[in-house]
């Protein structure tokens, strides 16, 4: 028996998307339209962990095209999240983002390289303790005031 939203291919005929193949997708895009920029850190960095997550176990499974797929779109992000630095207003946050976005990105080569997944790990967690901070930044942030803490995103995310 199949369940809802299964897919049957058929030689020769296209696949029809059901109406619930797109409904995560639907629910991502829900939830990006209406996040704060905190919030998109939040996502972005989410992903980044998974992905470098994915990574380590490619590692463990010797499976090098995956790993280096994993790493990359983690890179993909780290980069992102670099580009959105506001510099000239965000002071020394955004000056200590971009030197740990930096660090990131090396240390994400180099433990694929060298097949370290120590090194991965370490950037995984610090990536949650970031990802939690951004959090944490968005629950205090009320409109019309400025952050309550030191990570607020006005003039660090553009």
């Amino acid at each position: 028996m199949m369940s809802a939203g299964t897919t049957v291919r058929q030689p020769g005929v296209p696949i029809m998307p059901t109406p619930y193949s797109n409904a995560s997708d639907q629910y991502l895009l829900q939830k990006i339209t209406g996040a704060s920029r905190e919030q998109l850190a939040a996502l972005l960095l989410e992903g980044a962990q998974r992905f470098v997550g994915q990574a380590i176990a490619a590692m463990g499974r010797r499976d090098i095209p995956t790993k280096a797929r994993m790493v990359n779109k983690a890179s993909a992000i780290v980069e992102e999240l670099a580009v959105w630095l506001d510099h000239e207003n965000g002071g020394e946050l955004a000056g200590n983002l971009a030197r740990l976005y930096d660090w990131w990105l090396t240390e994400l080569f180099e433990a694929s390289q060298t097949q370290e997944t120590d090194r991965l790990e370490r950037i995984q967690r610090q990536m949650g303790d970031l990802r939690e901070s951004w959090e944490q930044a968005h629950v205090q942030q009320r409109p019309g005031q400025a952050p309550r803490s030191g990570l607020g995103s006005e003039g660090v995310v553009g």
